[in-house]
């Protein structure tokens, strides 16, 4: 069966049913675990019961022990370790010409795979650019993008107002704070090299179908992991929200890089091993925090 108890096993403890977060699975009167079937149409697949059962006696419908669960190292990573190598980590714009093995690139991908989500996790798409071929026919559209574009509907009052209608008052304030200045400076010319992927040897672009489920959610955070496995690594991620912006607004961009046109694009990361090493960090304390 899909959703069973091995009762000849289970020992009734109950932690099954306590970390279930749909409330699908109970106990009777003779201490037998069930699913409750009326319920289990809720469940989310998030493999809890599983993976707290001491004896293996529970089966998920499209879940094994065998494939989809591995055993836990009871080793920890002390707070102070973890503070120490989370302030090493940097966001490159210089990268060494160096090529990123694909090994690597799978090492960064196995550890998304044991981030959070909120639902639907497989319908977020990873497309990894590593050809500079990719790079040198996208590169002149985005540049334009940002220099031709960008700046006129900034600077247009209509523009402005439709922008804050379709994407919201957060999307206008970073267009107009951050990225209008930097577009207006001429930064990204692409006379002045590339000022937009850096020439990072390796772009992932995280992106899902325009109605997939938490996918916003799920990319940022899919994409954070990343960051820091990169990191373990000897590597340097940088968030990029350029190539977003640039593709969900351009269909030959999204040719170009084989994503469909009815994908939203949500975040990307340029990846790399970094030409400089910093001497220090930065400490930028939060002063918002209120406790109630």
């Amino acid at each position: 069966m899909p959703y069973s108890v091995n009762n000849q096993t289970c020992k009734s403890c109950k932690l099954c049913i306590e970390v279930c977060p749909c409330n699908i699975i109970d106990i009777d009167e003779n201490k037998k675990v069930f699913f409750i079937e009326k319920n289990i149409n809720a469940c989310v697949k998030c493999g809890q019961c599983m993976a707290v059962c001491s004896t293996k006696s529970i089966s998920v419908d499209g879940f094994s022990y065998d494939e989809d669960f591995m055993e836990l190292s009871k080793e920890k990573i002390e707070y102070e370790n973890f503070m120490n190598f989370i302030k090493q980590r940097r966001s490159a714009r210089n990268y060494r010409n160096v090529d990123v093995p694909d090994e690597i690139i799978q090492k960064i991908i196995h550890a998304i795979e044991f981030a959070p989500f909120g639902s639907a996790h497989n319908d977020v798409h990873f497309t990894v650019v590593r050809t500079k071929e990719k790079f040198s026919e996208s590169l002149p559209i985005m540049s334009e993008f940002f220099n031709e574009k960008i700046v006129k509907w900034i600077e247009n009052p209509i523009m402005r107002k439709i922008i804050k209608m379709k994407k919201g008052e957060e999307t206008l304030n970073t267009l107009v704070n951050h990225l209008y200045p930097i577009a207006k400076s001429g930064n990204y010319d692409i006379n002045r090299g590339d000022r937009i992927t850096r020439d990072a040897p390796v772009l992932i672009i995280f992106h899902a179908d325009l109605g997939a489920e938490e996918h916003s959610h799920n990319s940022i955070i899919f994409a954070t992991y990343g960051m820091i496995a990169a990191h373990s690594l000897g590597l340097s991620a940088t968030f990029n929200g350029l190539v977003p912006s640039a593709l969900n607004k351009n269909s030959e961009l999204k040719n170009i890089f084989e994503i469909p046109k009815n994908h939203d694009v949500v975040t990307s990361l340029m990846i790399g091993y970094p030409k400089y090493h910093y001497q220090r960090t930065i400490v930028r304390k939060k002063t918002n925090v209120k406790f109630v």
